[in-house]
């Protein structure tokens, strides 16, 4: 009953009004004849309360006491004609018309309540993002903008963090962070396999014994590292714990390194020793937004290292690249003149791409791509081609004809599951034979035989 008020609530509100009518208004039984009628109240009052259930009870009760009146007090008569029912049916639909609304109303007011709640979540984290932010800038801009002496040579360091030469890039890096913070000695740190190495250093003097090669986890730099976050001296000297490392002072500060901002840890900037006013909160925050800074360029570099080491693969679609295939299909087509070894090319067109911008066609001809691979053999060779048309072909190294023809099998096969109505897919094959001219014939056939 506690959870449920309106199964006592109501019967007393419509026994209070059923008194009222027989003490005040006995001339009107049940209110027939009074506009508007009373029971109106109860069953608007309830329904908007509580809702479906109360409505329907509301309207029920209503209906029965109008009906009851009638019979008991009025003429039976009445109850002949088809349009008295009229007004208690009223009754019960409105009655429930009203608690639908009202429950549709708290299924909405709820679902926007959590809205709000989560909105309000989000807010609250881009609000402690930007007073992040906002500190960071304040130390960036105290350290950099107001120290009108070093802006010349911290804009210089700042260039040189664009260079796309790793061995470059590193002393670049050590330079302007140790200058950016006001640091008296810094080194900088890269991992080799299971431990830190020392990739350079900045006012160490010669006969200052500080470790060259650090573990992972051990004292300051090495928790850095394992942590894959800044490290203070502070942080290092836990209550409670006890400090057995020899590295206790091996640093003041450190960071990781990364291979672009979420990349992995390819090494540690370190501070030895810095200003004690410099040592604060402002600093710290400062080292992190450098350190990103640097992580980035680290990322560009590795990332155009890795292209130039590359240079046979697409890197759009993961394949080899047009210039690569031609070469290896001259080689192949040598060897197979030489040694009478098998030898097939394919070429994948598709149909249906053009006219579409970009953003659509790339990831079809990305999901086409992996197809086609997929479909071939690992020692084959599959290359992206210049022709929009002809995007996709492939060498058989030591396949026959009858290879050729199964493999433009299953590439059809394959497609025909993507369910890409808007496209059509055609793959044609050609094999070496004793007849073969050149390159250029084969492919050509190749083309021809587009079906």
């Amino acid at each position: 009953m506690k959870k449920h008020p309106y199964l006592y609530e109501i019967p007393v509100f419509f026994a209070l009004l059923f008194g009222v009518n027989r003490f005040l208004l006995p001339q009107f039984p049940g209110f027939i004849g009074v506009d508007p009628h009373p029971y109106w109240i109860g069953i608007l009052l309830f329904g908007f309360r509580y809702g479906v259930i109360a409505g329907l009870i509301s309207g029920v009760l209503s209906a029965l006491l109008y009906l009851y009146s009638a019979w008991v007090f009025l003429e039976r008569y009445l109850f002949e004609d088809i349009t008295f029912y009229i007004l208690p049916s009223f009754f019960i639909l409105v009655g429930v018309l009203v608690g639908v609304g009202v429950r549709r109303y708290q299924a909405t007011l709820d679902r926007q309540t959590k809205e709000k709640q989560a909105l309000e979540q989000t807010e609250k984290l881009l609000t402690d993002e930007i007073q992040t932010l906002k500190e960071i800038h304040v130390g960036l801009e105290k350290k950099v903008v107001t120290r009108m002496a070093t802006i010349i040579t911290l804009y210089e360091g700042a260039r040189r963090l664009e260079s796309v030469y790793l061995e470059e890039l590193y002393g670049a890096i050590l330079e302007f962070i140790t200058k950016t913070l006001d640091a008296e000695k810094s080194a900088l740190y890269l991992k080799e396999g299971d431990v830190l190495q020392v990739k350079g250093k900045i006012g160490w003097q010669d006969y200052e014994k500080r470790p060259e090669v650090i573990h992972w986890n051990e004292g300051v730099i090495g928790l850095a590292a394992a942590s894959n976050k800044v490290v203070t001296v502070r942080d290092f000297l836990r209550p409670g714990e006890k400090q057995k490392s020899a590295l206790l002072g091996d640093a003041v500060i450190a960071g990781p390194l990364r291979n672009g901002e979420t990349g992995d840890v390819v090494g540690v900037m370190s501070v030895q020793s810095i200003s004690f006013l410099n040592f604060n909160s402002a600093t710290i925050n400062l080292f992190s937004f450098l350190l990103n800074w640097a992580s980035r360029s680290i990322g560009r570099a590795n990332y155009i290292r890795e292209l130039k080491a590359h240079e046979i693969i697409d890197p759009e679609y993961q394949l080899y690249s047009h210039s690569y295939f031609i070469s290896r299909v001259e080689q192949e087509l040598s060897r197979s003149k030489t040694y009478y070894l098998p030898l097939s090319v394919g070429f994948v067109k598709v149909d249906g791409l053009q006219g579409l911008p970009k953003n659509k066609t790339a990831p079809i001809l990305t999901a086409l791509s992996q197809l086609v691979k997929s479909s071939c053999r690992e020692m084959d060779v599959v290359a992206k081609q210049d022709d929009p048309n002809i995007p996709f072909a492939f060498l058989l190294i030591t396949g026959s004809a009858g290879l050729a023809s199964e493999i433009r099998f299953h590439i059809l096969e394959h497609f025909k599951k993507l369910k890409l109505d808007f496209i059509s897919l055609q793959v044609g094959v050609a094999s070496f034979t004793p007849k073969t001219k050149d390159v250029e014939s084969l492919m050509q056939e190749a083309k021809q035989d587009i079906k």
